[in-house]
């Protein structure tokens, strides 16, 4: 889970530093820098490839839909106007090294530690690593890069606990690459050069950055045949397959079939599929009350939203962190509640982080109180160079004020914006 995110002269902050709860729901106006917070992340979880500086920013030119797109607006605008270069601190709650199993997944109720990295990208005129560091918890640093000559950066290793074996030393890398791909791919080549207690954090951390999920739920998709077997894809394809498999469990399919009854009308009274055995196909049906079965072709766009969200948690590994634009959109005022509490539910159960954009006050007004003051307004004023982002329980009498006007009006009026 991300604890902590610092973003210093990246696209539109100067230097902003946040703190993250499991579910944190992003506000402001359009244009305020909500998107350019999730670009960050999305940077993070591409220093976890076999990519160069130069592709994470720009995008890999191998064509297909598994290639990385880059960052939006590239490498030009990912450092804010009349800077050349950006840093990204994030703090991160990864699996202990002794609970992280050789498939590198998170186990859940496992042991966890937290990591701190840093990274700091110079974006012109060709993107290089300039410096990168890591450290655990208890501020013990695990490393941290040193000068920068030419391509090259210098990392001097500090061992952690010496030995024969584990002696102090330094390398010179290609600053094209960052520093925790190299350490990952040291650990695959077994290389003496990377003391063990940095390798085992290391892979703890790139986990946490591989589970970084942007998911972007498209119903256009979503209503053709799928497969069992298959795994839903970010745009929410494949949700027939998805859902067959699950609803193969009595007590699961129970749960869907709960879920969808409260959220569509007429109400859903069970789930059914059609199957063509020759070509494992199968599409999802859904029967309303009084017998009438629809099959996914025909539902609207709302409630194929609400339902791929819905799978996506309830099937993204434990320590995934979901990251999504407008969550509300295509629900009615009357469903978000459901959101909500689905929302609030499964990140709580399931060790997953859910950090999303809203611009509807009837979403916070469902969030529980601990949820409501951990999201983060954004805003751009004019004394101020950038974008600012705050807690809303940071801001200055923000209870009070809550509890007298009401949270939609508080949204509607900028009264968060101002309060910056």
């Amino acid at each position: 889970m991300l604890k902590r995110l610092r973003l210093k002269d990246f696209k539109s902050f100067v230097d902003e530093e946040v703190t993250l709860a499991p579910l944190t729901l992003l506000v402001g106006a359009n244009a305020s820098g909500k998107s350019n917070f999730l670009d960050a992340l999305r940077f993070l979880h591409a220093t976890n490839f076999d990519l160069g500086m130069a592709e994470i920013l720009n995008g890999e030119e191998r064509a297909g839909p598994d290639a990385w797109p880059g960052i939006r607006g590239r490498a030009p605008e990912a450092a804010r106007v009349g800077t050349s270069c950006f840093t990204i601190e994030s703090t991160w709650l990864v699996p202990h090294p002794d609970e992280l199993p050789e498939s590198r997944d998170f186990r859940p109720g496992g042991k966890r530690v937290n990591v701190t990295h840093g990274i700091t990208c110079r974006t012109g005129p060709h993107p290089r690593l300039d410096a990168e560091s890591m450290t655990k918890g208890d501020g013990d640093p695990l490393f941290k890069t040193g000068g920068v000559s030419g391509n090259r950066i210098e990392v001097p290793w500090k061992p952690m606990q010496p030995s024969r074996s584990e002696n102090a030393s330094s390398m010179l890398l290609d600053a094209d690459r960052t520093l925790l791909w190299t350490i990952l791919g040291s650990i695959t080549s077994a290389s003496p050069q990377v003391p063990e207690q940095v390798s085992a954090y290391a892979t703890g951390l790139a986990t946490a950055l591989r589970l970084i999920s942007v998911l972007d739920i498209r119903p256009e998709v979503m209503r053709g045949y799928g497969r069992r077997g298959t795994t839903l894809g970010v745009d929410g394809s494949n949700v027939s397959g998805v859902l067959a498999q699950l609803c193969d469990e009595p007590e699961a399919k129970r749960g869907f079939v709960d879920w969808l009854a409260e959220f569509c009308a007429p109400e859903i009274t069970d789930l059914d599929f059609v199957e063509i055995k020759e070509l494992g196909d199968v599409m999802a049906m859904f029967v309303e009350k009084g017998g009438k079965r629809i099959s996914a072709r025909s539902l609207s766009d709302g409630t194929l939203r609400f339902l791929g969200i819905l799978l996506a948690l309830r099937t993204a590994e434990p320590g995934t962190v979901i990251l999504m634009e407008e969550v509300d959109t295509g629900l009615h005022p009357t469903r978000v509640r459901l959101l909500v509490e689905y929302l609030e539910t499964v990140t709580r159960e399931r060790e997953i982080q859910v950090i999303a954009t809203t611009h509807s006050p009837v979403i916070l007004q469902w969030l529980s109180p601990e949820a409501l003051r951990s999201s983060l307004v954004f805003g751009r004023v004019p004394e101020h160079e950038g974008t600012l982002v705050r807690r809303l329980g940071d801001l200055p009498h923000f209870d009070e004020v809550a509890q007298h006007k009401g949270i939609d009006e508080l949204f509607t009026t900028g009264w968060m914006e101002m309060a910056l």
